[in-house]
């Protein structure tokens, strides 16, 4: 295969998992990778640029990385900000106001702090900033963030230690469940589930600790074959998923049964 910018970390460990040693031999940070959980977690989420990001390492230093190990690369002009764009940022953003929170033990301990962060972030006030104080740049919540209407900034204090900023921009957020809608409006639930009657995979995520409803899903949706859908039975519409399936070209229809009882059919 050849690995780009844009490839998935996740697609590069399935073509070779030896490649995990590779990766973290470019930044410390990257043998959480050797956790299973967290590989699943996070490289199913980055691509090499967003990891290169994370490891505050050029993505031409990290294609060069694997390139000197022996895997096919193509070399593209990375699209970093300059110096002079990230004295502007630091202008622009208010820093007053602060909410801290340590990511750092809830990561130690194998977790994803993304419902901690999103839990924080509904008990503030527009006018409050949250700092997450963490170990890297947590490129793939700030994604997601970001299309919810928020704007950050990072800073690194001192080696090993990334300060992220984060703030509710003034500009209307975009809500998230419009992902949902890029289904027509033909595609009710019932008629994708006749659509696909024999050819779905069904699975149930709804007693699984978190994060392992997301792993699972997105597990579940490399191995379909084409003209397959995967029927999943979750407690909620899992709001963090929903940029994941839109990547990789699924759509997503749903059944509510009860508070605690969702039923998701996803497909291309």
């Amino acid at each position: 295969m050849v690995i780009t910018a844009k490839t998935k970390i996740s697609k590069i460990i399935k073509h070779d998992k030896k490649v995990i040693d590779v990766i973290a031999s470019i930044n410390k940070l990257f043998r959480k990778l050797k956790n299973p959980i967290l590989c699943k977690m996070l490289a199913s989420r980055v691509s090499v640029a967003d990891a290169a990001k994370i490891g505050g390492v050029t993505t031409e230093a990290f294609l060069k990385k694997l390139q000197d190990s022996g895997y096919i690369v193509q070399f593209e002009k990375p699209v970093e900000k300059n110096i002079s764009e990230q004295k502007s940022n630091h202008k622009i953003m208010d820093k007053s106001n602060i909410v801290k929170l340590d990511v750092r033990p809830i990561l130690a301990g194998g977790v994803d702090p993304f419902d901690e962060i999103m839990k924080t972030l509904k008990t503030m006030n527009d006018d409050q900033t949250l700092l997450i104080i963490n170990t890297f740049e947590p490129v793939p919540i700030l994604n997601i963030l970001k299309k919810r209407g928020y704007v950050y900034d990072t800073e690194r204090p001192k080696q090993g230690v990334v300060h992220t900023y984060l703030k509710k921009a003034n500009a209307p957020a975009v809500k998230e469940t419009s992902k949902e809608k890029k289904a027509d409006e033909a595609d009710t639930f019932e008629n994708i589930e006749t659509r696909f009657n024999g050819k779905m995979k069904e699975i149930d995520v709804r007693d699984l600790e978190m994060p392992m409803p997301m792993v699972t899903v997105l597990e579940e949706l490399e191995k379909l074959s084409d003209g397959e859908a995967l029927y999943v039975h979750h407690k909620r519409l899992p709001q963090y998923l929903l940029p994941e399936l839109e990547n990789r070209g699924f759509k997503l229809v749903t059944k509510p049964v009860d508070e605690n009882n969702l039923k998701l059919i996803i497909y291309k």
